[in-house]
């Protein structure tokens, strides 16, 4: 009888992990898609991608996965004390969850600002080109060279970026 109780927590916490990466990914999408969604104020994305703009649309993937890769291992964070039982008492628990939130957060808004700033500075050292009204015509080599750029420069950050999220990892610790 145990064993099945320990079964069915297990399974539980599984479950409810599932559900916390899903929400937490979704909101980062989200987070991504309507930052994208403000940079390109002069395209209709979804409707660019209805009509089959492969350029918008691989432009959107690079946004999704630029968001998460810095996301993920901050939503990993959040879903591993769920899933584990780590013989935490309560208040702790909620501590560690508490500033494993602040570091998605962290992770989100460095996701948002290297989207930002990569996207103007390609849009500022390539002056002769119009990157808007070639992405709304499919200009599919302009979506490239946004999208490698986006994902090479937050793959770049990610590194530095672990630094600040070890930081608040250490903070952590001090509460625990």
């Amino acid at each position: 009888m145990e064993l099945l109780a320990q079964i069915g927590l297990d399974l539980a916490r599984m479950l409810i992990g599932i559900i916390t990466a899903l929400v937490f990914s979704a909101g980062a999408l989200y987070t991504g898609m309507g930052l994208l969604d403000r940079l390109t104020s002069g395209i209709d994305e979804w409707k660019e991608i209805k009509k089959g703009n492969a350029a918008v649309g691989l432009l959107y993937a690079a946004v999704m996965i630029s968001m998460m890769l810095l996301i993920g291992p901050r939503i990993a964070e959040i879903v591993y004390p769920i899933q584990n039982d780590m013989g935490l008492p309560a208040t702790q628990l909620v501590v560690l969850l508490l500033f494993t939130l602040v570091n998605y957060l962290a992770g989100l808004l460095s996701a948002i600002v290297l989207i930002y700033l990569t996207i103007n500075l390609i849009d500022r050292i390539t002056p002769d080109l119009e990157e808007l009204a070639e992405l709304k015509k499919g200009n599919l080599a302009v979506a490239l060279i946004l999208s490698a750029a986006l994902v090479l420069v937050v793959l770049a950050a990610s590194t530095g970026m672990e630094n600040l999220f070890s930081m608040i990892k250490s903070v952590e610790s001090l509460f625990l």
